[in-house]
């Protein structure tokens, strides 16, 4: 399995409040990298946050064991991507987001992971200058999850890491090619907790990518509980810094014109 991550920066306010216009998005990417969703995008406005400057959107949908997640950050001028899935051609993804909703590369950043890599990982991450930090980790379950056991696992663990849910868990069972899946997820504050698991491998692969610090160090712990953890990684993600990336985005010159911006916008209208 693959997980992109992709922070971009220097993105358009505009098209980044604009849930219809993330929708479109959120529904043509699977299509665009030859994914199969197993149901329809689900899109939450987040509007209502103390820091006014994490308001924005979030979107997923769910794949064959995967997802997809986009949360946007309008204010400031950025958002964030998250694939986890079989594999896909990252150069396509990288192409359609530079046309559909534009970035500017030279201050983004792009991680790849292999997940059937089992590693113990912690790359650095400030809590003062990142956004927050992305835990991945993958669990071996020799029992028979179900979808009250993910739903109560995932609701459970939003209070115990401190966090704001802004859904209840969504859970969904897929079956592709004789493969069974079960995938779950919760909307956090602009963030998101996955959960998929392969009947068939008994491997549950997991996620948490949060927009604020929280104590990752006691993720494995809380995931003992449903099984051995075999991997787990934690990866930074972003800069909080609002000032510093549009300064950047201001001495680029096609982030600069208007006129770019409209055109973009105009092109969907």
């Amino acid at each position: 399995m693959k997980h992109v991550m992709l922070d971009c920066y220097g993105s358009t306010q505009t098209l980044l409040d604009d849930i219809r216009y993330i929708n479109k998005i959120v529904n043509e990417i699977p299509y665009v990298l030859k994914l199969t969703p197993v149901a329809p995008p689900s899109l939450v406005p987040y509007y209502y946050g103390k820091v006014k400057e994490d308001d924005g959107i979030s979107s997923f949908v769910f794949l064959e064991g995967g997802h997809i997640t986009i949360h946007t950050f309008p204010f400031r001028q950025c958002y964030f991507v998250d694939i986890f899935s079989e594999d896909f051609d990252t150069e396509v993804l990288k192409n359609y987001l530079l046309e559909k909703l534009p970035y500017n590369e030279s201050i983004s950043t792009l991680e790849i992971r292999d997940r059937d890599i089992n590693v113990f990982n912690m790359l650095p991450y400030d809590p003062k200058e990142d956004f927050g930090p992305h835990v991945m980790a993958e669990l071996s379950y020799e029992n028979r999850i179900t979808m009250e056991n993910m739903f109560d696992f995932l609701e459970k663990l939003v209070y115990e890491i401190g966090m704001t849910p802004i859904t209840r868990p969504f859970v969904i069972k897929s079956t592709v090619n004789n493969t069974h899946y079960l995938s779950g997820i919760i909307l956090i504050a602009q963030s998101h907790i996955a959960l998929h698991y392969d009947y068939d491998d008994k491997l549950i692969y997991f996620d948490i990518f949060s927009c604020s610090s929280f104590d990752f160090s006691m993720v494995t712990n809380v995931l003992s509980t449903l099984g051995k953890v075999t991997s787990y990684e934690v990866v930074a993600r972003g800069t909080k810094h609002y000032s510093k990336i549009k300064r950047e985005k201001d001495d680029t010159e096609f982030l600069a014109s208007e006129r770019w911006q409209k055109n973009i916008y105009d092109d969907y209208l």
